[in-house]
């Protein structure tokens, strides 16, 4: 069996409603969401027996509670099969970020261990293993952008999403995705959400009308715990993003640009703040499988 390495995207919430909350604890959403070429490179091996994973710089994740180590585990309880593998994660997308680096590294493993173990689980086995790993594993499976509903497993490909780059403003602190979550009152974001019922892109065309219909119900509450989530958007809009919000649960901040040459200008021109990372990012408009190279 070869070693796979796999480039692991991450993603951004153009778009993001919290329409109820369920009684298992998850949150029914209804969100437009888009993989970005910021990567994780997971590279999944045989060895031996057992799971082994290594995060070099991270060694919080180089054990069992790694959701990539969950991914291979349930992929071997599933298919009944018996190898053993070497999972290492080279993390580029920043932990805690709302940018779903953990989600993709998981599915990056599920594709690998498909590849690897000649027993690969049922289409739909597959996609059920990813739901019970998180609710934006299965998005990852074969990245692109999605309409996503339910707690994030209802897909529905969106073929027609106009091009679009962006500056990630990434900070030096997490939020609790449990706490944002909590503090979010249901009542309002029914009354601002509009019509739940109409795909998050109808009638949209260029840039423009993408940047005037950013939304995330969770951006009010990230700012209250940060207000600076708020400032910082606001840095990106007068630097030149044509729009600009928080993804997820926070507190990472996107800011949406036509181009790589109006971005890298987005870039130089925003005020750099201590502890910040900036990056800028191609969105990818187009769905693919994972990007696996064999050796």
């Amino acid at each position: 069996m070869k070693t796979l390495t796999i480039q692991a995207p991450a993603k951004i919430n153009l778009t993001l409603r919290v329409l109820s909350r369920r009684t298992d604890g998850y949150h029914e959403i209804d969100s437009l969401m888009a993989p970005v070429a910021l990567f994780d490179t997971v590279t999944v091996e045989p060895a031996g027996e057992g799971i082994r994973i290594d995060c070099p710089g991270h060694p919080d994740l180089s054990g069992p509670a790694n959701l990539a180590y969950q991914a291979a585990k349930s992929f071997l309880k599933e298919t009944g099969t018996r190898f053993g593998v070497k999972i290492r994660i080279e993390k580029k997308i920043p932990l805690e970020s709302g940018l779903g680096g953990g989600s993709s590294d998981a599915a990056a493993v599920l594709a690998a261990m498909q590849q690897l173990g000649g027993q690969s689980p049922r289409e739909a086995a597959a996609f059920s293993l990813a739901a019970g790993l998180g609710a934006d594993v299965p998005f990852f499976l074969n990245p692109g952008p999605c309409r996503c509903r339910g707690i994030g497993e209802i897909l529905e490909p969106i073929d027609n999403l106009v091009p679009f780059w962006v500056v990630l403003a990434c900070a030096p602190f997490g939020l609790s995705t449990l706490e944002v979550y909590s503090r979010l009152n249901l009542a309002l974001t029914k009354s601002t959400s509009g019509d739940t019922g109409v795909s998050p892109i109808s009638a949209w065309g260029g840039l423009e009308q993408l940047a005037s219909r950013l939304h995330n119900d969770l951006q009010e509450i990230g700012e209250e715990l940060q207000p600076v989530i708020g400032e910082v958007c606001d840095e990106l809009l007068q630097a030149g993003a044509a729009g600009a919000s928080m993804t997820g649960s926070g507190p990472t901040v996107f800011g949406l640009c036509r181009s790589k040459d109006r971005a890298e200008a987005t870039l130089a021109r925003v005020e750099k703040r201590e502890g910040w990372k900036y990056l800028v990012a191609k969105g990818l408009t187009s769905r693919t499988a994972p990007l696996c190279d064999a050796t």
